[in-house]
């Protein structure tokens, strides 16, 4: 019988301790990169695949160019806040009827573009709706990727009842966390008053 030389099972050793240390630490870093946003936006992709999720870029040239309705899927709240310019506000428990009565004709021949906080309550919509939608003739349904948190992060522009603004609404005190910019999360209505001269 031959025995493995020394040195050879000392490296062997070595060898996986080294591996044991590169899975217990690297691993998880490599993992660890992508944010808790990210991964929220993957976990609706997954749970929602027949509903188109495009980026920003792709809705901001949809809104440019005049062929997209967009409906802001959150509270009356959330959307006094901030909102996407143009945007329609309607109750995420619509029903598909309801929203086709009211929404089919302005739709007919453009893309519906569905958002919420991070595209849980929008998807869930579009979902509800995209049959009506495409026998009213809407050109595509989609979410927008990541929602207005996501917007919100690439620093993309958002309006609330008096112009221009950097706030977002952060839903809840859990959900407010994926929000990149923390210093920009508001869960109230700005108070007017406070824009008046010697308030």
């Amino acid at each position: 019988m031959t025995r493995t030389p020394l040195h050879r099972r000392q490296f062997s050793r070595v060898a996986a301790a080294g591996l044991a240390l590169l899975t217990a630490y690297a691993v998880p870093a490599y993992t660890d990169t992508i944010s808790p946003l990210d991964a929220t936006i993957a976990d609706v992709q997954k749970h929602w695949p027949d509903i188109a999720h495009f980026p920003g870029d792709d809705v901001a040239k949809l809104m440019r160019d005049g062929s997209a309705v967009v409906f802001d899927v959150r509270t009356p709240e959330e959307y006094a806040v901030s909102h996407l310019e143009g945007a329609i506000n309607v109750d995420p428990g619509l029903t598909a009827a309801a929203f086709l009565s009211r929404y089919a004709g302005a739709t007919k021949g453009k893309a519906a573009v569905f958002y919420c906080s991070v595209g849980v309550r929008s998807s869930k919509l579009a979902q509800r709706v995209t049959p009506g939608l495409k026998v009213a003739g809407v050109s595509n349904v989609v979410n927008l990727k990541g929602g207005i948190f996501y917007w919100h992060g690439e620093n993309r522009p958002l309006v609330d009842g008096r112009g221009p603004t950097d706030l977002v609404h952060g839903y809840d005190s859990s959900w407010g966390k994926l929000v990149k910019r923390q210093d920009k999360v508001q869960d109230t209505v700005p108070d007017k008053a406070q824009d008046q001269p010697g308030k």
